[in-house]
């Protein structure tokens, strides 16, 4: 038997099981949203608060996949989620503010109004 038949078995390792590094990139850019998120406030409004919810549940399974060193790729995709959620939950808690500055402002018209009257 040849030895080049046996030097293909890691590269065919490699391929079958998917990523060999764990995803520390996506860890860390998953996190970072995340604490976006906490810091724009997302978890006093209720739609954000549910993405930032669902972003550190995907987080949480991430990092389990990536302590068991089961399959790198599920753990990258997980993290991307986290990400994902966290950015659409940053989103929806500036909406909400911006919705509530702009509701403020127009009861303030309103009032004004008023008074001119």
């Amino acid at each position: 038997m040849s030895a080049r038949p046996l030097r293909l078995l890691p590269l065919l390792f490699a391929v079958a099981c998917g990523s060999s590094k764990p995803p520390t990139h996506q860890l860390t850019r998953s996190e970072a949203a995340i604490r976006a998120a906490e810091e724009v406030d997302a978890s006093s409004f209720p739609k954000a608060a549910l993405h930032l919810k669902m972003a550190k549940d995907n987080l949480a399974q991430g990092q389990q996949i990536i302590s068991t060193q089961d399959n790198y790729e599920e753990a990258e995709f997980a993290l991307k989620r986290a990400e994902a959620d966290a950015e659409v939950s940053i989103a929806l808690a500036k909406e909400a503010k911006a919705r509530a500055e702009a509701d403020e402002a127009q009861a303030k018209v309103t009032r004004l109004k008023k008074e001119m009257q």
